[in-house]
């Protein structure tokens, strides 16, 4: 498509007239890819009955999720949230001074007042560094999430706020299936 704009137009245009052209084109076409974008909250469901939600741009069986994501054991009212891959640089710094400083691990949620506790720190070769902890199915803070689309929370110095702003209809079915059923 540049060739054309470039050789449809005989003036005196520069060759580099020309690539800045088609490299405005290769951008605009590249950002109109990016905006097309399917990455949203996708609930999946494993053969023992556990139920995810995590971050993706397919509902097929893929492991292209994103590096936090939720799941829960269906009526247990509780939802572990993992984090796979942590590359925020401040999050490993946070959790380490906790290590450094004896420090307890809190995981302050958003809204404040409610709290968990990291139950792990994990390694992969595939994912990188990581933690995992429990927050309630009704807690005020998913109830939070499942409005915004975003889980916030902190850990020591650092804040974390993951998540996008598509999908809240897999987030509320999400957490349905974990809540205790009613006595």
């Amino acid at each position: 498509m540049s060739t054309m704009i470039c050789s449809a137009d005989r003036r005196r245009i520069s060759s580099a007239v020309c690539g800045f052209v088609a490299s405005g084109l290769v951008l605009l076409s590249a950002h109109a890819a990016a905006g097309a974008d399917e990455n949203r909250w996708r609930l999946s469901k494993s053969g023992d009955g556990t139920a995810m939600l995590a971050v993706t741009d397919t509902d097929e069986a893929t492991d292209a999720i994103g590096s936090l994501y939720l799941h829960c054991k269906p009526g247990t009212g509780s939802v572990t949230v993992d984090e796979s891959n942590m590359r925020d640089k401040r999050v490993r710094a946070a959790i380490a001074n906790l290590i450094l400083n004896d420090g307890y691990p809190t995981v302050e949620l958003e809204p404040a007042p409610e709290r968990s506790a990291i139950e792990a720190i994990t390694n992969s070769d595939d994912g990188g560094w990581g933690y995992r902890f429990e927050i309630g199915a009704d807690a005020v803070a998913f109830n939070q999430f499942k409005k915004t689309g975003y889980l916030k929370f902190k850990i020591g110095t650092a804040t974390i706020q993951a998540g996008v702003k598509v999908g809240f209809d897999k987030i509320a079915e999400f957490q349905a299936i974990c809540r205790r059923p009613p006595k």
